[in-house]
């Protein structure tokens, strides 16, 4: 299993307006930026400023366990998750991220 690391996630924000238009205009948001889920999605809100009302896509992402992101949604918990992680052992965190890869759908 690849080592999962919180405050290394990043994600690719594009929109779906532009994609349904052939467009994978975007860029990686790299999530150790931003102290909660509001701050990120008002980067994603002035990376997306030409869209009114955007509808944001995540297109891909990387050290983020499957149970907290989908392709339109991120964790209401990720931020504080991410804290919290880190007072964990290597051991503790690599069973956290496999709980949450296959258990956690309701984090």
């Amino acid at each position: 299993m690849e080592a999962t690391t919180l405050s290394e996630a990043r994600v690719y924000v594009g929109t779906y307006a532009k994609y349904n238009n052939g467009s994978l205009y975007g860029a990686w948001l790299d999530l150790s930026d931003y102290s909660d889920k509001e701050e990120f999605y008002e980067a994603c809100r002035e990376l997306h400023e030409d869209e009114e009302d955007a509808e944001y896509m995540f297109q891909d992402w990387e050290n983020v366990p499957e149970g907290l992101i989908g392709e339109s949604w991120i964790s209401e918990n990720f931020f504080a998750l991410r804290d919290a992680v880190e007072d964990l052992n290597d051991t503790e965190q690599e069973a956290f991220f496999v709980w949450c890869n296959y258990k956690s759908h309701d984090l």
